[in-house]
């Protein structure tokens, strides 16, 4: 997704309001049976507060979205959101500016602290635990001698 024309290319966080951000788009999955619901955070996202977003939409999507049929629409999505993670990824750390800036928000030069790694989170189970069960269950008890 390409930022919007009407916004500077070198904008602000719109969350801590530290510079440089870039613009990028992340989305949840959820999926029941036959159906899915997705979830879009946009907006311009400094280095910490943009993995930070990544991350938190990564696991959701990881623990929703293989309930169902649509499961490929979370695929999808846990891969456009790791090119979007790039964008964000690349930039330096966060920087504020001394005083804050008229209409600054109450999170001015505070950063979302990013937390672990998805891998490295217990979410990451889910799907790997679903996917040994549809094994067991189309392949019957000879696929685990």
């Amino acid at each position: 997704m390409t930022a919007p024309a009407s916004l500077p290319t070198a904008s602000l966080c719109g969350i801590c309001g530290g510079g440089p951000a870039a613009y990028a788009s992340f989305r949840a999955v959820v999926v029941i049976l036959i159906g899915f619901r997705s979830q879009t955070r946009a907006g311009w996202f400094c280095r910490d507060c943009g993995l930070t977003i990544f991350r938190e939409q990564q696991k959701f999507s990881l623990a929703a979205g293989w309930w169902g049929i649509p499961a490929l629409v979370t695929a999808i999505a846990l891969l456009t959101n790791a090119n979007e993670a790039d964008k964000v990824r690349r930039l330096p750390g966060p920087r504020h500016l001394a005083e804050p800036p008229a209409g600054a928000g109450k999170r001015y030069g505070r950063p979302l602290h990013p937390g672990k790694p998805v891998p490295q989170s217990p979410v990451i189970a889910i799907p790997i635990i679903l996917i040994g069960l549809l094994l067991v269950l189309c392949c019957g008890p000879r696929f685990l001698y």
